[in-house]
């Protein structure tokens, strides 16, 4: 009975953290504090998140999917796992975007502009000093700010990601055990392990730069207009110099997709030579096969 007791893990403190101790962390304080007093180890690990379990975010994501499967019969299109994904998450993905619209808007972008205007101020050597007190309060408001919730951002982005992960792999997972015999002629234990591995860690960072795509174009904006008011067309020039990069840019990223596919394919083929071996591990003692394998290995890895 002692030892269930102290299998029994403590409920993570964040569960219950009201908003401000989201914002400045101060959940946290009471792992520095035992962290201080002790060495810690496994044992002192908390219980995971009720929103981070694996049965519940399976549930939603494949019910979605079904729901998905449904309307593309009916509408006689091809079903995408990117609207059920959105159907699921899509209201913690436009409230994150709306907070980096908040920050990048309102905060990043007025800061230049408060510090110009006090740089104007010296510049002048004459008016108000309360002018300047506010204008330096301003760029110092606009740090803090950002600085105090920037960080609580990306976690809930990167919470928000590994949720997506976790309700991916629960799919996989689920489909996997549905398998027909057929199905299971065409799809090796290689491309399972390989999604579950590698293409769902994809997920983590395509949630922390999404909405960089439709941001950066109103930024862009907004600062090429702020740089007019100040130089000129000479800020339009230099804003339409960059964006001559972009097709540039879109053609190295199709070409590392093409090389992220082959790469994929590459590592389906090795997982399912490593699993053959490790299946017939036997036979290959028995006939004293060890080197010939070895090399097989040797050159799917390379």
């Amino acid at each position: 009975m002692e030892a269930q007791k102290r299998k029994e893990r403590e409920p993570c403190p964040r569960q219950k953290a009201n908003f401000l101790s989201y914002i400045i962390f101060a959940w946290t304080i009471p792992i520095f504090f035992k962290g201080y007093k002790k060495e810690l180890n496994t044992d002192d690990l908390y219980q995971p998140l009720r929103e981070h379990k694996s049965d519940g975010l399976g549930n939603r994501l494949c019910e979605a999917w079904e729901n998905e499967q449904k309307q593309a019969r009916l509408k006689n299109r091809k079903p995408k796992l990117l609207r059920a994904g959105f159907r699921v998450f899509g209201w913690e993905i436009a409230l994150l975007g709306l907070v980096l619209l908040t920050l990048e808007m309102l905060f990043k972008v007025s800061q230049p502009f408060f510090l110009g205007k006090l740089v104007a101020y010296y510049s002048r050597q004459s008016g108000d000093l309360t002018e300047a007190y506010l204008y330096a309060g301003a760029v110092v408001l606009c740090s803090a700010i950002n600085v105090l919730f920037i960080h609580p951002y990306m976690l809930s982005q990167l919470h928000l990601g590994m949720k997506l992960r976790v309700a991916a792999c629960s799919m996989i997972y689920r489909k996997s055990l549905r398998l027909s015999k057929t199905a299971l002629g065409d799809t090796t234990a290689g491309q399972v392990v390989n999604l579950l591995s590698n293409d769902v860690g994809r997920l983590d960072l395509a949630v922390l730069f999404v909405h960089y795509l439709w941001i950066g174009p109103l930024e862009t904006l907004v600062v090429t207009y702020l740089m007019y008011r100040e130089i000129g067309y000479s800020a339009v020039y230099g804003v339409l110099f960059l964006l001559l990069f972009i097709p540039l840019q879109a053609y190295l990223g199709k070409k590392t997709s093409e090389l992220r596919l082959r790469t994929a394919l590459r590592t389906d083929e090795r997982v399912r030579l490593m699993n053959e071996i490790i299946q017939g591990i036997q036979v290959i003692k028995m006939y004293t096969w060890e080197k010939p394998f070895a090399a097989l290995v040797a050159m799917a890895r390379k």
